[in-house]
């Protein structure tokens, strides 16, 4: 692993394309100082530097010199940093400065942001195990969804549609950054390696490329100690303004709204949708759609129904095999009896069930169904399985239990959903109950019975992949750099002596105790039916059902405290 060659762009070092950039280069007339490496893409690379003038960390962005002339990104930025102040706007990335280079493969624009630390994406990867074995704890998830959505919120106060609102596009925050010395930088993000690059023997002309190229700090080795629960939205590469019109579709699949199926363009709306895939996420540690490589239009669709229910009829009448295939499945008691309105419940309520499971049967949307990919099972994560197995055994004694409440133990579980304050247990049911969310009026409902699952899962299929850094900007296509993070999933205390950095602009920043949900830990029915509330708001089928993020943002799930409830 050593001696492995760094991973890094493309040498797409000649006319029109990348600055060559070495550490300890300065910008601006002394001003920015490389420091380390970001990522890149195929727009740009990404560097982090110490700006001399204020003190502080930043991250530079130098596009391809190809691309540097037509940048709407910039003006979007642009819009966002001149808007009025909003509760939100402290959760979306600023832009600092900007600025042009000439060099030998032409004029570069280049763009200063905030730095950021790992994305949700990157922070819930947790390679070899069930998808959902590493995620925020509860209450911090909470948080962190709820400044999502007021970032979210205030983007579109200002008329933008981000397009590719994501989990990996909303970063966590690296906790005191600016107080940290280049030697912890490197302590903490990791020294930078380098490689000396040669040129092919017999060719001619001018070199234009670096002397040697750099590793990009993988955020996914980031220890949480050094992060904040104060997060960042980022990548505005495919935003635009909302009175526009855009069939540009760069979101991943997996957070693609139904309607881009039906020829639909990107919209307020469809942000939302997004938004409330990413809340899920957020929370449960695992994706709501997950596909392995890129799904046809027929799964995204029925992927949707299992997971929320039958599709309006409008949309039907546009999709006859869908039609067909969900009457079949209705009339021959298949996966759809019984659950009509969807899994999404029994989806949130898995959370801490298969904790530490080697990742041996994750559930794909495959064909017309969703089919099992299967993989060998890890032999050195079989002690983990059956910790597990002994976990899910004794949940399903507690779901029969709660299944044969009597009437007034039923009224009992109600109260507790209606007063979240109150109650002492944290077990889950599975029965089917109703009730009416006190502030909103809707019905609440638990279902009882199995449903396909979409918490596990795999990577997120794009049409026109793109590599996101944590600089907070749009790289462009290319591979996301970074290795995978191989700790067996838990808690790790922090020693009594280590040492945090002071507070400053940003929280003292959480011990990993703090930050992590203990393994097995599951979540409350009262909790859970909360949360599906809120989701199925966001993730209405109709765009014009949805609900705003302002709006969402209300809503009590994102404020109610469930610890000890059932």
């Amino acid at each position: 692993m050593a001696n492995r060659p760094p991973r890094v762009e493309t040498l797409n070092y000649r006319p029109g394309g990348f600055h060559p950039v070495h550490l300890d280069d300065t910008f601006k007339k002394g001003r920015y100082t490389v420091i380390h490496k970001l990522g890149y893409g195929g727009f740009a690379t990404v560097w982090l530097a110490r700006d001399t003038t204020r003190e502080r960390y930043v991250a530079l962005k130098i596009l391809a010199a190809r691309l540097s002339r037509d940048c709407p990104e910039v003006e979007i930025l642009r819009r966002l940093k001149r808007s009025e102040d909003h509760e939100g706007k402290p959760y979306v990335m600023s832009m600092l400065d900007h600025f042009w280079i000439e060099g030998p493969n032409g004029s570069h624009l280049c763009v200063v942001s905030e730095v950021g630390g790992p994305s949700i994406k990157q922070f819930n990867d947790c390679p070899g195990f069930t998808s959902g074995s590493r995620r925020l704890r509860g209450d911090v998830a909470r948080k962190v969804a709820l400044q999502s959505t007021e970032g979210l919120a205030y983007i579109h106060s200002t008329g933008i549609v981000h397009g590719d609102f994501t989990a990996a596009n909303i970063l966590l925050q690296l906790a005191n950054i600016d107080q940290w010395s280049v030697e912890e930088i490197h302590e903490r993000l990791g020294a930078p390696q380098t490689q000396i690059l040669q040129r092919t023997p017999g060719q001619t002309g001018e070199y234009s490329g670096p002397r040697y190229t750099v590793n990009a700090i993988s955020m996914k080795l980031v220890d949480p100690r050094w992060l904040s629960d104060q997060i960042m939205i980022i990548d505005f590469g495919i935003a635009f303004m909302g009175e526009q019109s855009s069939t540009d579709i760069g979101t991943p699949k997996n957070y693609c709204a139904p309607e881009f199926n039906f020829k639909s363009p990107r919209s307020i709306s469809s942000d939302i949708w997004a938004l409330g895939c990413t809340i899920f996420e957020i929370r449960t540690g695992s994706c709501l759609f997950c596909y392995r490589g890129a799904p046809t239009r027929d799964q995204m669709l029925i992927a949707a129904v299992k997971i929320l229910g039958k599709l309006p009829d409008v949309w039907w009448d546009l999709w006859e095999d869908g039609r067909t295939w969900y009457e079949l499945e209705i009339k021959a008691g298949g996966r759809l009896a019984g659950i009509v309105p969807g899994t999404l419940y029994h989806d949130i309520m898995k959370i801490g069930l298969h904790d530490g499971d080697s990742d041996t049967a994750q559930p794909t949307h495959k064909d017309l169904g969703f089919g099992t990919d299967n993989k060998a099972v890890n032999e050195s994560h079989k002690r983990k399985l059956s910790s597990s197995e002994k976990h899910v055994t004794t949940t399903g004694r507690l779901v029969a239990l709660v299944e044969e409440l009597t009437t007034s133990e039923a009224n009992y579980v109600m109260a507790q959903i209606e007063n979240p304050h109150t109650g002492s247990s944290n077990e889950k049911s599975g029965s089917t109950r109703e009730k009416t969310d006190s502030g909103t009026g809707e019905s609440l409902k638990v279902q009882s019975g199995s449903g396909t699952g979409s918490g596990s899962g795999s990577s997120a299929a794009k049409s026109g992949e793109k590599s996101i850094s944590s600089e907070g900007i749009s790289t462009g296509a290319g591979a996301i750099v970074g290795t995978a993070i191989n700790s067996t999933p838990g808690i790790d205390a922090v020693a009594a002596d280590t040492e945090l950095p002071q507070a400053g602009e940003i929280d003292v920043p959480l011990t990993i105790a703090e930050f992590l949900e203990p393994s097995g830990t599951i979540i409350s029915v009262v909790e859970a039916l909360t949360l599906e509330n809120a989701l199925r708001k966001a993730l209405q089928f109709l765009p014009e059902k949805r609900i705003s993020a302002a709006e969402l943002a209300k809503h009590r799930w994102f404020s109610d405290n469930f610890e000890g409830q059932i």
